[in-house]
């Protein structure tokens, strides 16, 4: 399991007004956005063992706020990065929506790619199954309740300053 850096895009947003150019300099990695939405949060302690859950239901919860969590992505050829709501993941979703072991993210020589385990995942609305998904900047991918927006370098700036002109109004 790799450590995967994990920030509040509220912050990050701040850093890259504050940063400017620099911005780029300190984060020139890819990244990974797990989008407010719907959740089933469960306690930490039983996040391995707890049953998955159906997305659909009348116990969902809607996080407070609008803020998103973001992942980095560090580009390094062969990594693989497991996301899943097991502890165990090196991208943690805690929702019960998650499969343990939901999906993987490989860097490979063309970038980022995607494959889920079993079924339940899918890029921009069309099923993944257990083959690899290349991932385009802005590539939406579907798991359980959770929507995560893939982000290359080079376009998740243009994210940061449309939630900086969000925080403006």
């Amino acid at each position: 399991m790799s450590a995967v850096a994990t920030f509040m895009l509220s912050l990050l947003g701040r850093q890259h007004q504050l940063l400017g150019r620099q911005f780029f300099e300190r984060y020139s990695s890819d990244w990974l956005v797990w989008e407010p939405g719907p959740s089933r949060p469960s306690r930490i302690l039983t996040s391995n063992s707890d049953t998955t859950l159906n997305p659909s239901g009348p116990e969902v919860h809607l996080p407070e706020g609008e803020d998103a969590l973001c992942f980095e992505l560090k580009r390094s050829r062969g990594a693989a990065l497991a996301v899943g709501r097991a502890t165990e993941n090196d991208v943690v979703l805690n929702d019960l929506t998650i499969s343990r072991e939901q999906l993987v993210l490989h860097h490979g020589d063309q970038g980022w790619q995607v494959r889920g385990h079993g079924s339940g995942v899918c890029v921009d609305g069309a099923a993944a199954g257990g083959a690899a998904v290349l991932l385009r900047n802005g590539a939406v991918i579907t798991a359980g309740n959770a929507r995560l927006t893939f982000y290359s370098a080079e376009g998740f700036p243009l994210r940061l300053e449309q939630e900086n002109l969000k925080r403006r109004r």
